[in-house]
C-alpha cells in the first residue's frame, strides 16, 4: 500500500474524535504536509496567523513555526483557540471549514453533519443549514428524539392520538381544559398537540 492510499484509508475510517486528533497530530509529527486533495486557505481575520483546510485541519503559523493545531472537543466538536494582536476566538472547526468554503447564500446560521458525526469536518460533510433542519436531521440520523420519545414529554402517543381524535376545541366537555385536567397537563400543551405544532412524530 501506498502512502497516500494509506491516508485515504485513514481519513475514511470511523474515528471517534480522540483518534481523529491522534491521527492529525501523528500526521503533523511525521511532517506530512498535505493530505491526499487537501486545499488551504487563510481564516478570515487570522490572516498570516492561521489556515484551515477543506480536510478539517487548522494549521497556525506563529512565531514562525508551522503546525498542525491540537483542537480540543467541547461536547463532540472539535473546537480550536485563535489569537492575534488585538482578537481572539474560540470556534469549532466544523465553522471555521464552512465559513471559509461553504457559499451561504441564504445566511444561514448553523453547520450541520451529514454523516452525524461531529469530529468529521471535511468540507464534502458539512452543510449550512437552519436551526430547524439541524433538529430534523438528528432526528432522522437517530441522533436526537423527539415528541413522545424525547425524555421529559409530557403526552404519551396513544394519549395524542386520543386528543387529535376527540377534542372538540370550545366544548366544556371535550374542549382543551377537560383534556388537560384528565391528563394533568396544561391547556397550551393539549392545544399544541391538537393542532400539531408539538408531537409531530405521532401519526
Amino acid at each position: 500500500m501506498e502512502v497516500n492510499e494509506a491516508k485515504k484509508v485513514l481519513l475514511a475510517a470511523p474515528l471517534n474524535p480522540t483518534e481523529r486528533i491522534a491521527l492529525n497530530v501523528l500526521l503533523a509529527e511525521l511532517n506530512i504536509e498535505d493530505l491526499p486533495d487537501e486545499q488551504w486557505r487563510d481564516i478570515k481575520d487570522f490572516e498570516g496567523y492561521y489556515q484551515v483546510s477543506t480536510k478539517g485541519r487548522v494549521k497556525s503559523f506563529h512565531k514562525g513555526t508551522v503546525r498542525i493545531m491540537k483542537p480540543q472537543v467541547t461536547k463532540g466538536y472539535l473546537r480550536v483557540e485563535l489569537q492575534r494582536p488585538g482578537k481572539k476566538r474560540k470556534v469549532g472547526v466544523h465553522i471555521l471549514v464552512a465559513e471559509t468554503f461553504l457559499p451561504n447564500p441564504e445566511s444561514k446560521p448553523e453547520v450541520n453533519h451529514e454523516d452525524g458525526n461531529k469530529s468529521n469536518n471535511c468540507i464534502e460533510n458539512l452543510k449550512w443549514s437552519t436551526s430547524s433542519e439541524n433538529r430534523q436531521h438528528a432526528v432522522k440520523m437517530g441522533l436526537q428524539r423527539s415528541g413522545c420519545d424525547r425524555p421529559g414529554a409530557t403526552l404519551t402517543a396513544e394519549q395524542v392520538r386520543e386528543i387529535r381524535r376527540d377534542c372538540i376545541p370550545g366544548d366544556w366537555k371535550f374542549g382543551f381544559n377537560s383534556f388537560a385536567r384528565k391528563f394533568n397537563v396544561s391547556k397550551m400543551t393539549i392545544k399544541k398537540a391538537y393542532e400539531g405544532k408539538r408531537y409531530k412524530n405521532v401519526v
